[in-house]
């Protein structure tokens, strides 16, 4: 019982999105322009503290992150280190394993995209974008990354910090999550 609690407590609070009206089509085509694995053109390790934002919650996990050329592991924690999920995408699949009987309550590409938004090339991103009428800007002098509509407005802003850490922000369904790098392998 009360895994289930800490479960909904976590999914709730980062996706707190999920609780509202369904999700509007640009949400559906920053999920539908998930990138290979091999795109991002190196291996990657992450262990990080998020905490979303939604509304009036506040919830924080934590998440390792595994890149290689052949697939994306996301393994979500508790604050005290009991897996809650694990998230995978290989093949073109995305596959998710839960706590008991739980399932997410919101579509879990949501969390690669994220990942994606704020890790890959901004080539890659560029390119793959065009094809759903989405376009991407960098201000390498603000530190600044963003997701921009077919309208030109901005949907998802990623704010690079001081070692590792980062916000990002979504515009079209308002939620923000701080990241907090805990520790972090980037093999080029």
């Amino acid at each position: 019982m009360m895994r289930k609690l800490i479960m909904a407590a976590v999914m709730a609070g980062v996706a707190g999105c999920a609780q509202a009206a369904p999700e509007p089509a640009v949400k559906d085509a920053l999920i539908e322009t998930l990138l290979t694995p091999a795109s991002l053109e190196r291996s990657l390790s992450l262990s990080q503290l998020i905490v979303g934002e939604f509304e009036d919650q506040r919830q924080s996990f934590h998440v390792e992150v595994e890149v290689t050329p052949t697939r994306i592991v996301v393994v979500g924690l508790t604050p005290v280190g009991v897996p809650i999920f694990t998230l995978e995408q290989e093949a073109g699949e995305v596959s998710v394993e839960t706590l008991g009987a739980e399932q997410f309550p919101f579509d879990p590409r949501h969390m690669l995209s994220d990942i994606q938004i704020a890790h890959w090339p901004e080539a890659a991103l560029r390119n793959k974008f065009r094809d759903f009428g989405l376009a991407v800007r960098e201000a390498p002098t603000e530190n600044l990354r963003e997701v921009l509509g077919e309208d030109g407005m901005v949907l998802v802003a990623v704010t690079y910090l001081a070692d590792g850490d980062m916000v990002i922000e979504h515009f079209d369904r308002p939620y923000r999550l701080h990241i907090k790098s805990l520790k972090s392998k980037d093999n080029q």
